[in-house]
């Protein structure tokens, strides 16, 4: 595979006339690796767009000679006779509501990382709400002309030692510390402009397929460093920052907590919805998951993981009924902490927060 990146540099707020100058900046890319996903994978599939179902059964790696597509990537050319390098600095994935979300933060893959400098700068997690005219579609738009990132609701570091590349069955979390509801489309993105150092350390994103979306809810932030300052640049569609395109599903996945009524009265995402109670719960507590089915469902599967992904416990319920279901999490199970439990069944998948006091 092939894609040709062009320059943003026209999607830039600085002068005019450094806009009209640039000239067109190009690097091949390939897909780096493709591993096949293992059904334990904990995610939220929050959305019509993006979501672990439209992984299919394979991920990859978009790399190129100055980076990566998702990740850190610094390409250099030149404009008015003076050198310019043109960064990704944030990478954002879009979800569309059917519903009221409280989001509690994100699941993510990470293809990888290296630690260069020797003291690596915190990534951030970072959710924003969706609005018209905010990223621009193609390198050559000068105006934002398609929906994007708007005003940022949440926000938290992610410690450059807590992402997780150890295997694909480790996904990395990230919760914020005040949740965030919404019933608006929203996106969730990880910034790393503060990784680019002298030297840069190395981070990157897992995506889909190319071709596994049509590319409108997968944006990149990007920034230049002109006449040794860096300047702020603006959203863009991935797939308008090449030729040929990059439709893709992203590797961040939302997460939602307890919607704060019981769950007869929940509705459903993606065909199930689910509580737990006591929550938070003490480890002497005999936990008690509570699933909802809209419709029967085969392969139904209940996991519980630790926040560093961790397999802590599992029920695979297999065939249910539509209707009500209750799995129980023996007492002594789980230890003092933050926990992820999870809902598989029928394609549909959800994943929520689970808290143990002491």
């Amino acid at each position: 595979m092939k894609k040709i990146y062009l320059s943003l540099a026209v999607a830039l707020t600085g002068t005019a006339a450094m806009a009209q100058g640039v000239s067109t900046l190009e690097l091949t890319s390939a897909v780096g690796k493709e591993i096949a996903p293992v059904e334990h994978s904990v995610a939220l599939d929050a959305t019509d767009t993006l979501g672990l179902d439209d992984f299919g059964s394979q991920i990859f790696q978009y790399g190129s000679p100055s980076g990566y597509v998702f990740g850190v990537n610094a390409l250099d050319g030149e404009v008015q006779g003076q050198p310019i390098t043109q960064i990704n600095v944030e990478y954002a994935a879009g979800f569309l509501a059917n519903t009221e979300y409280n989001v509690i933060g994100a699941m993510m893959w990470f293809g990888g990382k290296a630690d260069v400098s020797g003291n690596p700068a915190d990534l951030k997690v970072k959710m924003y709400n969706l609005a018209d005219d905010r990223a621009v579609s193609s390198a050559t738009v000068q105006q934002p002309d398609v929906i994007g990132p708007d005003q940022m609701l949440a926000s938290v570091n992610l410690p450059f030692a807590d992402v997780d590349t150890a295997s694909f069955n480790t996904p990395t979390y990230a919760l914020f510390a005040n949740h965030v509801w919404t019933a608006g489309d929203f996106a969730l993105s990880v910034d790393i402009s503060d990784l680019y150092g002298a030297p840069a350390d190395t981070v990157w994103l897992y995506a889909s397929e190319d071709g596994a979306s049509d590319g409108s809810y997968t944006w990149t932030n990007v920034d230049a460093i002109f006449m040794g300052q860096q300047i702020p640049g603006g959203w863009a569609l991935t797939t308008g920052l090449l030729q040929g395109g990059l439709d893709v599903n992203l590797g961040i996945f939302a997460m939602v907590d307890e919607s704060g009524v019981g769950i007869e009265e929940q509705g459903f995402l993606n065909g199930v919805k689910m509580t737990t109670y006591p929550n938070p719960a003490v480890s002497s507590d005999v936990v008690r998951i509570q699933y909802g089915l809209e419709n029967p469902a085969e392969k139904v599967e209940i996991n519980v993981f630790d926040m560093n992904g961790k397999l802590m416990f599992s029920q695979v319920e297999g065939d249910r009924a539509a209707g009500i279901h209750t799995v129980v999490v023996p007492a002594g199970t789980l230890s003092a902490g933050s926990y992820v439990y999870s809902l598989e069944a029928n394609g549909g998948r959800m994943a929520k927060q689970l808290q143990i006091l002491k």
